[in-house]
């Protein structure tokens, strides 16, 4: 059976980008310790960046609704909220002390994580989850397993070593993130399967995870 167009933007998107922070950040934490968070900003940036740009063409392609055009592309690009608060969050500090608010963007960004798996637990039902299961083995075998081997056979290709390839590869092995499956929502890419992967995938994950770990701390590969 041929899969739809929408169905395949939805898979490229849940696929391809990991949870690098609300899931990655404490993951890292737990596993190794928080002087890696640093290292994991930087994955989480780029990640980011990914999404605001790559994924926002891949959105548009797939969509039944919109044609790709430079224009459309630059406009959806430069009014995705998130690029303006990452924009903000890197300029405003350079000509205003706002140090001040630490405290009331430190509650509001914990309130982030648990909003967004709430919204996704909402859009979740696993009724007839059983006919996507195709889909669903295929984006999370490549998201869980081979997305962050690939990224391993490059580090050990490079004979990269230390903290920096580890934890690479460890955000490499996160879930998906969660804004795919808001995007996958947003241009009707087969939301339901989006969020079904982002679900599954993040149960899946506290054990692929696991896996993880001992392979990069146990294998002598780093």
């Amino acid at each position: 059976k041929k899969i739809s167009k929408a169905t395949q933007g939805g898979l490229k998107l849940t696929s391809s980008l990991s949870n690098t922070s609300f899931i990655g950040f404490p993951l890292i934490m737990a596993y190794f310790s928080e002087k890696e968070i640093g290292i994991a900003i930087i994955c989480d940036q780029i990640t980011f960046m990914l999404l605001a740009t790559i994924g926002i063409v891949v959105a548009i392609r797939s969509s039944q609704n919109q044609k790709l055009e430079a224009k459309m592309v630059l406009k959806k690009v430069l009014t995705f909220p998130p690029i303006w608060g990452c924009v903000l969050a890197l300029t405003l500090p350079r000509f205003v002390d706002i140090s001040a608010l630490d405290p009331l963007f430190d509650k509001l960004a914990s309130t982030v994580g648990p909003l967004a798996l709430f919204s996704v637990g909402l859009q979740l039902r696993f009724g007839g989850w059983f006919s996507e299961i195709k889909h669903i083995s295929f984006a999370l075998a490549y998201k869980l397993l081979l997305a962050p081997l690939i990224i391993t056979l490059i580090a050990v290709a490079f004979s990269l070593k230390g903290m920096i390839p580890k934890i690479a590869i460890f955000e490499a092995a996160m879930p998906t993130l969660l804004t795919s499956g808001i995007i996958a929502d947003q241009y009707n890419l087969n939301p339901k399967l989006a969020n079904l992967v982002i679900g599954v995938g993040i149960v899946l994950a506290f054990v692929t995870t696991a896996i993880w770990f001992a392979i990069l701390n146990y294998s002598g590969l780093f």
